[in-house]
């Protein structure tokens, strides 16, 4: 263990820091399925074993310990809050309320990083630039500043060594997930692997503030020459990997309801607006806003939105499209046939799925609305419930759709609070039917005719190739079969361990050896009056055999 560690965790300090964070919050439990909990110091055990556990809920745990290990755990938790189709939803709301507040960095510092990046001086980029921040943020702070025209810009700094923490962090969360699956059967199902790497996916592109850009831009070309949608321009010759300058946008956030009322702005308007503009960017675009959080719409003075944060975006393709307005106009229907079916097509398989049951679940989720008015229909609640269904059924849904059922479940949330008798499928069903409209056009049917007709063709002419190759890889007996067997897994360790133990064996045996023959033959300097050499081979000899007998001790007793 000890070298296996040290071979895949190059930081032990932060490593040894989050154990006993984990351990302290009440996970020692798992500590102990993955064979960690010998590294928390006997001090803290009995401290433990003494003193009277809390009582807590395993979702608030989770959530306490990710704010107590920072911002990308924070991170992580966020991530995990919009994923309901990967983690229970009680966990999803439950990190719904962590908080990325974290202390801003000093100006010091946002100057250094400034001119490093563009090789000039603060004074020569900025007319003014105001030294408070007015965001903090994990990742970066924003802050206002002028340019030499005069035009009024929200620069984005990145804090400094914030890559090399993630990536730190990252590193040993691939780790831990690498042993919760291999020994906690029932995490297993919530593939802990595949969300570290979707997670280090989705940072790496929020630290790339070019990416940002590009996407700010591209939003700005979709919704370019209207008058109810503002996206913020990006000024290129201010922008790096680390930098990021935009038009300061000067609105309200959308869940600041009580300032928006008191401004008299039409809420109503307000939402009808926004919910418009998610729809276009999905159906209509491809591309979406995928970070579903109010505090990225801002409210403006003439009744219009701006969307600001561009760093997470989605892709709707065609057939995503389709499949997603299917499910929408059969929730507004309560057609649980339509629904079915659009739930399978968008799902990917992941394991073995009992069809049967599926549909007797999302059947028991559609019927109650069956004969309901469509203004009774509450468009979270089904959707929460359908990626509940998914995610028991092992269905994986693409991170897109479920993004983009995050985004309309958060706008149903803040209307709510504005109006708790609104109901968003009946403001979305005028757009439906509008899309679904324009998919029986004869024009929409000839172009997806001869998209289907070149699918084909590229089948047919790819087919005899890809037999050819599979055939191939039969007859060579390279074809993969992946088996997954617990007992099988559980002999890979043992031996795994056992070769381990008889490897320190056979070193500590050349060590002893090594020791006798170098004292008759080596001179020179002496210690207790045995030759340097031989005493070195000895000492090195006992300390490999103290470790060797910890570790079958620690074996014996690692459930303590």
């Amino acid at each position: 263990m000890p070298f296996h560690l040290i071979r895949e965790v190059r930081d032990i300090k932060r490593f040894n820091q989050i154990l006993l964070v984990l351990f302290e919050e009440g996970f020692d439990f798992l500590l102990s399925k993955i064979r960690l909990k010998h590294r928390i110091p006997i001090t803290k055990r009995v401290k433990s074993k003494l003193a009277k556990r809390r009582e807590a809920k395993p979702e608030a745990m989770l959530r306490s310990t990710f704010e107590r290990l920072g911002p990308t755990f924070i991170k992580f938790g966020q991530l995990l809050s919009v994923r309901p189709d990967l983690v229970p939803k009680e966990y999803c709301k439950e990190l719904e309320n962590l908080q990325d507040k974290v202390p801003e960095f000093p100006f010091s510092e946002v100057k250094s990083i400034i001119e490093k990046e563009f090789g000039k001086s603060m004074e020569h980029l900025f007319l003014h630039f105001e030294k408070k921040p007015v965001a903090s943020a994990s990742i970066s702070q924003v802050h206002r500043a002028i340019l030499k025209n005069g035009e009024k810009v929200a620069v984005k700094v990145q804090r400094p060594n914030i890559r090399q923490l993630i990536e730190t962090d990252i590193e040993i969360m691939l780790y831990f997930a690498n042993l919760l699956e291999n020994n906690v059967e029932r995490l297993r199902r919530y593939r802990p692997l595949q969300l570290v790497e979707e997670f280090r996916e989705w940072t790496e592109k929020e630290l790339d503030f070019r990416l940002e850009a590009r996407n700010a831009k591209r939003f700005a070309q979709n919704f370019r020459g209207s008058k109810s949608v503002k996206i913020p321009k990006v000024y290129d010759g201010l922008t790096t990997e680390h930098i990021l300058t935009l038009e300061f946008i000067d609105g309200i956030e959308l869940h600041d309801i009580k300032e928006i009322k008191r401004r008299k702005i039409d809420f109503n308007r307000i939402l009808g607006i926004g919910f418009e503009a998610v729809m276009t960017q999905v159906f209509v675009h491809g591309i979406f806003h995928a970070d579903p959080h109010p505090g990225n719409i801002m409210v403006m003075r003439d009744n219009s939105i701006a969307f600001v944060d561009f760093g997470i975006v989605g892709y709707f393709d065609e057939n995503l499209k389709n499949k997603c307005i299917d499910l929408l106009y059969g929730v507004a229907e309560q057609d649980e046939e339509l629904v079915m079916d659009a739930l399978i097509g968008i799902g990917m398989e992941s394991g073995d799925v009992d069809y049967g049951q599926l549909k007797t679940d999302i059947a028991f989720t559609i019927q109650p609305l069956q004969g309901a008015s469509i203004r009774d229909v509450k468009i979270s609640k089904v959707l929460e419930e359908l990626l509940d269904i998914a995610l028991r059924h092992k269905l994986r849904m693409p991170a897109s759709f479920v993004l983009f059922g995050k985004t309309i479940i958060t706008l149903e949330g803040v209307a709510i609070e504005y109006d708790p008798n609104f109901k968003i499928i009946e403001t979305a069903k005028p757009f439906i039917e509008k899309v679904i409209a324009r998919r029986k056009s004869p024009l929409y049917m000839w172009k997806s005719f001869v998209h289907n007709i070149d699918r084909y063709r590229k089948f047919a002419e790819d087919f005899p190739e890809k037999a050819e190759k599979a055939l191939d890889r039969i007859q060579r007996g390279t074809i993969k079969v992946d088996i997954e067997d617990t007992d099988i897994k559980k002999l890979s360790l043992e031996i795994d361990r056992s070769s381990n133990r008889v490897a320190y064996g056979l070193l500590i045996a050349a060590l002893l050896i090594s020791s006798a023959v170098l004292m008759n033959i080596v001179k020179g300097p002496t210690i207790l009056g045995v030759p340097f050499l031989s005493f070195a081979s000895f000492f090195f000899a006992s300390v490999f055999a103290l470790i060797l007998f910890m570790s079958i001790v620690r074996e014996r007793f690692r459930h303590w």
